[in-house]
């Protein structure tokens, strides 16, 4: 059976290996560009790969470039990816590294991580972000901002002339409304348009057949594929004119039959994109694109494409170069030609790369060819800002060995020619001022001002048009610079000064000069309105002002004012302030009348700096408190306290009294609680500071946990009794109302709810006589967390009780309907690891050996 086995085993080996004998036959024996799409990449030797690798690399071809090709070619797909593949793999065992991957980051995106991978900045390019994003922030540029982060969190800073290729993705196919340009050249494909017209009328539409020729009824073929569009429509009418003897070639106007020649329908080319771009590939295009076209259709160069010999390859050889820079910086378009079917655009990569950052108004990374200048590169960036520094431009140059640096001036350093690697850097001027003064303060126009020979303090002052009428004479100070760039103050008489009565002082560079107000030297002068105003506040002190004026500022009396009851508080200000005194404010008391009069000269009374006025409410007035009451009553609603003393009784005999439903003894109450963080600080007091709190608001019952959450103004439950209060009005159980308490009166409760750490939390019937354990019970008992012991119940009414122990003697609380046992479960244990109970018994039995041995040596 293994003989078997094996003999099967060898003839199929065999078999598998017949096709690959025979089509190893069919490999031509000297692969190059011209017939690549002819191989079976898949039955490509080693050797064969490795021999085609060295005449690629001779040529000047990338991988990449290859794969391109061979796609235009007519190479499948696959076989073309395959190609690409097996080539890298060549490049990597003869140490030339895949293509494409150089010298570069991986970018891109993980697909397990989904994270950006990209290699760190270089410094060249790390200085140029940091001037680039500081442009563009001074200018507010947001969007450009944001389009320039994404970019560089992409790929890298970016080189200039980039943003033009920033939206490749829209459509920037050449225009087909056009006349027919004159350099057009007709090919296979191309529909040409012909229109007679006058003594005759006739209308031709003749596509190029792949020929090179129309054809026109009655005249034949007429060959005109390769001609330009003046030299086909000359040929074309001189055959008309052996069918339109009307036509008159010299002089069109003298003939009765006229003619036109035009481009209808235009063909379609492919051209093929390889070397540095950004999207390299086969295109097929319009037979009117241009270079610029295809460039922006695939995506500009690459960072490490050129910007300035792009190469169009026509047949084998280079039939123009391209410079992108022609076009962005001097709208250039004499090399931006027209493209043909079967072109190759190649994209080499860059010829000298220079950094240039600072006060320029398009820094960046610039290509530059060999020979240009420093004139050359201002002119690309647009040149200089306006801050710029012009005297000193530094140049940081790489030599063979190590680095230079060349300090040049502009202009004379225009004809500086550049290097590759070079990183120039423009500064900014100094920021200060070569003659300046300023005066600010007390003077009518302050600011800054020109410092000229012989300028005097006076002069500036009458320069600022003098002092203003609240100026503070007596003294002036000028902040000067000294050698060493510390500050001085020099003080003056604003008032010598100006009368002359002291000497001038001559000013200097950078002297500021101040000049106080008398209200700068002193506190803001105020009078307080409080109590009963429309609008109580801080307002400012006028001299003369009197209460009456306060009183109006306040925008009059409000309806509680008690007119009567008017009082002014001075502060004491003692003469002798060396000694303190007893009397801190000394208090005046005023009328005014329903007309909003003072009685005699109280109206006149003439106020001080930081006077109180105080306007006191009617001792008997209050506004109306409202209450609202719901469930079993027999007008629930809304209802106004008649007295201040308002008892539950009195609300529930001022809604008809209790429906025959209703259930009293569940009776509850929510209270407005208005507490803030300032009052009622949790971290600070401890539970008999709460609890003064609590007795100060009258707040009987409430949950003293339940100011932990209190921030503002909210309601809180409060423990009644109604029944209680019914038997027994005006009874410690009958409890005063406030403003905005709710009572709910329920209907008759029959069940009770068990819920916490027991096995089922179920609401159960109310079975009269049943003790709190037995509805424990009935619940399927507690959990293994489960307190019995510490269970508690909530009424109805909101009232709490718990289970309590005395000398080992259980009292539990009596259940009544609708009320809720609440069973308390202990905190979740964390369960040991392996590790944590290996080392607790080693810890263990560590420490009873050492038991063990004192024991044995006490013996």
């Amino acid at each position: 059976m293994k003989k078997v086995l094996s003999a099967l085993l060898i003839l199929s080996s065999f078999l598998l290996l017949i096709p690959k004998l025979s089509n190893a036959q069919q490999i031509p024996s000297n692969i190059n560009i011209g017939n690549i799409q002819n191989v079976d990449v898949s039955s490509l030797t080693d050797a064969q790969l490795l021999n085609f690798y060295q005449q690629m690399q001779e040529n000047g071809f990338t991988v990449q470039e290859v794969g391109n090709i061979a796609r235009a070619r007519g190479l499948p797909q696959a076989q073309a990816q395959l190609l690409v593949t097996r080539l890298n793999q060549v490049a990597a065992s003869v140490g030339g590294g895949q293509d494409g991957q150089n010298g570069s980051g991986n970018q891109g995106r993980d697909d397990a991580g989904m994270q950006l991978q990209y290699s760190e900045l270089p410094p060249v390019e790390q200085e140029l972000l940091v001037s680039e994003l500081r442009r563009l922030v001074e200018q507010r540029n947001e969007e450009e901002v944001m389009r320039q982060l994404d970019l560089i969190i992409e790929e890298g800073f970016p080189i200039f002339g980039e943003s033009i290729f920033a939206g490749s993705s829209q459509s920037f196919e050449p225009s087909v409304d056009i006349p027919t340009p004159v350099d057009y050249v007709f090919g296979a494909g191309d529909v040409v348009e012909i229109e007679i017209w006058g003594a005759a009328e006739e209308r031709y539409s003749e596509e190029i057949d792949p020929s090179g020729n129309i054809r026109i009824p009655r005249i034949g073929p007429i060959q005109i594929s390769g001609l330009r569009y003046d030299e086909a429509k000359a040929k074309i009418l001189r055959n008309l004119k052996q069918i339109y003897s009307g036509l008159n070639l010299t002089n069109p106007s003298e003939g009765n039959t006229f003619a036109d020649v035009s481009l209808g329908d235009v063909r379609s080319i492919n051209v093929s994109m390889i070397g540095e771009v950004r999207q390299p590939g086969s295109y097929t295009v319009s037979s009117l694109s241009t270079v610029f076209n295809l460039l922006y259709a695939a995506g500009g160069p690459n960072r490490s494409g050129s910007w300035r010999e792009i190469q169009i390859i026509r047949g084998d050889s280079i039939a123009y170069t391209f410079d992108i820079y022609d076009l962005m910086i001097y709208g250039d378009q004499s090399d931006n030609i027209r493209l043909r079917d079967q072109d190759v655009i190649k994209i080499p990569p860059y010829i000298n790369r220079i950094q240039l950052t600072g006060e320029v108004k398009r820094p960046g990374l610039f290509e530059l060819e060999e020979g240009e200048t420093l004139g050359d590169l201002m002119d690309f960036t647009g040149g200089f800002s306006a801050d710029a520094y012009k005297d000193r431009i530094i140049i940081h140059r790489k030599t063979n060995i190590q680095r230079s640096v060349a300090d040049v001036n502009w202009p004379d350093g225009s004809d500086f020619v550049l290097r590759n690697g070079d990183e120039i850097e423009i500064g900014s001027i100094v920021d200060r001022y070569e003659n300046r003064v300023s005066i600010e303060g007390a003077v009518y126009k302050p600011g800054d001002y020109e410092l000229t020979d012989g300028l005097t303090l006076l002069d500036l002052i009458q320069k600022a048009e003098g002092v203003t009428e609240d100026a503070y004479l007596d003294r002036g100070i000028i902040y000067r610079s000294m050698d060493d760039l510390m500050l001085e103050s020099i003080p003056f008489s604003v008032r010598d000064i100006i009368e002359g009565n002291a000497d001038d002082i001559p000013l200097r560079r950078n002297d500021l000069i101040r000049i106080s107000s008398r209200f700068d030297l002193r506190e803001t002068l105020t009078v307080r309105v409080s109590g009963a105003v429309n609008n109580p506040n801080r307002f400012e002190y006028l001299e003369g002002m009197t209460l009456e004026d306060a009183v109006f500022l306040a925008d009059g009396l409000r309806d509680e004012a008690a007119a009567y009851r008017v009082e002014v508080a001075r502060r004491v200000v003692d003469g002798d302030t060396r000694v303190k005194v007893n009397q801190i404010a000394n208090i005046y008391e005023f009328e005014i009348d329903e007309n909003f009069s003072f009685q005699g000269s109280d109206g006149e009374f003439e106020l001080q700096p930081y006077d109180m006025v105080f306007v006191r409410t009617k001792p008997n007035y209050q506004e109306q408190l409202t209450v609202r009451i719901e469930g079993e009553v027999q007008y629930p609603g809304e209802y106004v306290l008649e007295r201040r003393d308002a008892r539950l009784t009195d609300l529930i005999r001022q809604a008809g009294g209790l429906s025959d439903f209703a259930y009293p003894a569940g009776a509850s109450m929510d209270r407005i609680l208005e507490i803030t963080t300032r009052r009622v600080e949790i971290d600070r007091e401890g539970s008999e500071g709460r609890t003064q709190t609590l007795n100060s608001l009258n707040l009987e019952n409430v949950n003293l946990d339940r100011f932990e959450t209190v921030n503002d103004t909210t309601y809180t439950p409060v423990g009644i009794r109604l029944d209680d209060a019914l038997d027994d009005p005006s009874s410690i159980d009958d409890i005063r109302l406030q403003e905005g308490d709710i009572i709910r009166i329920p209907r008759n409760l029959q069940t009770v709810r068990v819920e916490g750490g027991v096995l089922q939390p179920v609401t159960m019937r109310y079975v009269p006589g049943r003790g709190l354990q037995g509805y424990i019970d009935n619940a399927g008992g507690t959990t293994d967390r489960g307190q019995r012991h510490r269970a508690y119940i909530v009424y109805a009414n909101g009232e709490v009780d718990r289970v309590r122990r005395f000398l080992r003697i259980r009292s539990n609380p009596d259940v009544e309907p609708g009320a809720t046992i609440i069973v308390p479960e202990k905190p979740a244990g964390r369960e040991m690891s392996p590790q944590e109970r290996i080392g607790l018994a080693s810890s263990i039995a560590t420490t009873t050996i050492l038991f063990l041995n004192l024991l044995d040596r006490l013996r």
